[in-house]
Order: C-alpha cells, then structure tokens, then sequence
C-alpha cells in the first residue's frame, strides 16, 4: 500500500544556466510530488542526497529554455525509502513499501529535469540497490550513488589480479575512496596520490603507499625517478592531469592499462582523439588509454552493495554533510575540490 503524499513538496531548480550559485539555483517549496508510479517504476522519499561535479556540469550546460527544464531539479545520487511501486516491479526485487534503497538516477531523467535533490522522486526499480544494513542512508547515498558505481566500472574493467601494483591518482576523492578500498581488498597494492593533508584517510582506506602531490611538483618527475624499476600494473586516474598519461611510459608497464574518468572541459573529446586513436608513430603515448564514462545502473549499485558485503568496502567517507536549504554552499564545497569523500545533502530525517 503506498504512503499517503503531501500536496506539495521542496526541491531545487534551475533558473538560469551558469555555475551552481544562488543567482542559478533556487529551493521552491510548493513543486507538486511525482503522481504514483506506473510500470517498473517506484516512488522514492528522499532522505539524503550526494552531489557530484556532473551536477555542476548539468546546470552550466543544459538549457533552461527547453520546455522540459524551465523548472528543471538537479542532482543524480539518492538514498531513501520506497513509497509506492507500479504495477509492473519484478517480484525478485523484493522492493516493497518502507524498503530503504540508494543508486543514481539515469542521465536522460536528469536531462528531463527530474533529479535528486528533492523530498521526493521517481526511479526504475531496476536502477536502485537495497541500502546495506552497516551504512546509514547518508553513507548509502555516497557509496551506492556515482562514486561506488564509477569504481566498481573501473575495477570491472580493470580486471585485476591479487598482487599487482597500482597507482591511483585522486585516491581522497568520491571515487578515489572507495576505489582505494576494493583495489586493496582484491590483494593488489595501492599507491595512492593526493595531498598530504589527506594522507591519515587514505592509508587507514588501505594505501600502502600515500604520495603528496604538493611536496613532488610535477609529480610524474617523482613517478618516472621512484618507479624507474618497479612500474605499475595499472594506473587509476581519478583527478586528471594530462602529463600523468603521456609520460606514463616511464613508470607503467608496456601494455597495461591507463584508465581515467576524467574528460576535461571537453568532456572527453579531446583526450579520447588526442591519446586513444593518435598512433604512436604520430606522437601517441605507447600505453593503452581508457576513458571510461559510467551510466548509472543498477547492477553497479550492487556490485558496490556486494563489495560491502563482502568486507572489500569498510567506508563510505563523506566529507561533510548539508541541509537542504545549504545546497549552494554544498556545491561550493564540490567545486573547490578540495573535499575528502563525498559532499552530503540531509533532505529529511531517515
């Protein structure tokens, strides 16, 4: 039986395109709540929410003056408890009303306008993962929401294997966090770049090795000087920096993986022409390069829920956590990058 809805609900809009500030986004209390779900669908109350940098991107980018966005609510990580469920939710999901679950929503339903941060939301139950049981939901909105799923892609990808070495560059950031704790779980040994302040979180995570890279300035001089003769298996890179990549020969092995996430102001084009289809003879990085961009689904968001399970993921770091009426300040805070695991929105109590 579904739980009764308010007539009216908050959530965040954007009013103008730009970066994520109170002149672009403003928190309207009257927005009417999603009509019950239909299909596969279920009806979500938010509890807590977490922001990402695509967020930032989205209201920059996205146009205000499509029909579909004049009222358009940002965010893509959720964690709350299920409402109502259409007719059509496969009975194997064992989603039922005052069942608690998190994930991401779908890009295209955040193109659509209908995002995260607000009381309520309409999700596919096929893209959520029942919250772990040792995690609250503010955790669960963290871990379940972009930064697991997009770590859990990169370890799939990566195929690894117990005993290699790997270097992850921004090992104290949303993905960076939990990647630390799964690479290191599955036996390999972690090397881990971030700044030095950050060094206590990322070696209790799991590091065996932190590398400040404010005290090695470039830090690919550092990597190429230390690991002359003990290259990496894999690097992980989690923060950008195009040096990393094309100087890469000197410090990963011929034939192994670089896999990165980030795509840079252009969102991917560039790196991909400038370091996948350039051959070497024509000046390209002897090193495969791999971007890799996550679209947000459900067997990800369990594949992290199993890596808890499992013991391989023990944290689900957040940096600090925000009111809903704090949301411009919380973006400032993911802007600045300078945040230690993931940046929290509290929507309602749990």
């Amino acid at each position: 039986m579904a739980s009764a809805l308010p007539k009216t609900m908050k959530a965040w809009v954007v009013v103008k395109n730009g970066p994520a500030t109170s002149a672009n986004l403003a928190l309207q209390s009257t927005r009417p709540p999603p009509t019950a779900p239909t299909g596969s669908n279920i009806l979500v109350k938010v509890t807590h929410a977490a922001l990402n940098p695509a967020d930032i991107h989205f209201i920059n980018v996205l146009p205000t003056w499509l029909p579909f966005r004049r009222v358009a609510t940002p965010g893509l990580d959720f964690a709350g408890s299920v409402v109502a469920l259409g007719p059509a939710v496969p009975a194997e999901t064992n989603l039922k009303v005052g069942t608690t679950v998190c994930g991401a929503l779908a890009v295209a339903q955040v193109f659509f306008g209908a995002g995260s941060l607000a009381e309520y939301v309409v999700v596919p139950a096929s893209l959520v993962a029942v919250k772990p049981e040792r995690f609250t939901n503010a955790q669960a909105a963290g871990l379940m929401g972009i930064a697991g799923q997009t770590a859990s892609l990169m370890v799939q990808h990566a195929a690894l294997k117990a005993g290699q070495r790997v270097l992850i560059n921004g090992a104290s950031g949303g993905v960076g966090s939990v990647l630390v704790q799964i690479v290191k779980g599955l036996g390999v040994k972690v090397y881990a770049v971030c700044s030095g302040a950050n060094e206590e979180m990322v070696r209790r995570l799991g590091a065996d090795e932190v590398i400040d890279y404010k005290a090695h300035d470039p830090v690919e001089t550092f990597l190429a000087e230390k690991f002359k003769d003990e290259p990496f298996d894999i690097i992980f890179d989690c923060a950008g920096g195009d040096g990393l990549y094309t100087q890469s020969p000197s410090y990963l092995k011929p034939g192994c993986k670089f896999i990165t996430i980030v795509g840079g102001p252009s969102q991917g084009v560039i790196p991909f022409i400038k370091h996948k289809l350039r051959p070497v003879f024509l000046g390209g990085t002897p090193r495969p390069f791999h971007l890799l961009g996550l679209s947000p689904a459900g067997n990800f968001a369990r594949q992290a829920a199993k890596y808890v399970e499992e013991g391989l993921i023990k944290e689900a770091p957040i940096d600090s956590e925000y009111s809903l009426e704090e949301v411009v300040q919380a973006y400032e805070r993911v802007a600045s990058k300078r945040a230690k695991g993931k940046v929290i929105i509290k929507v309602a109590e749990e």
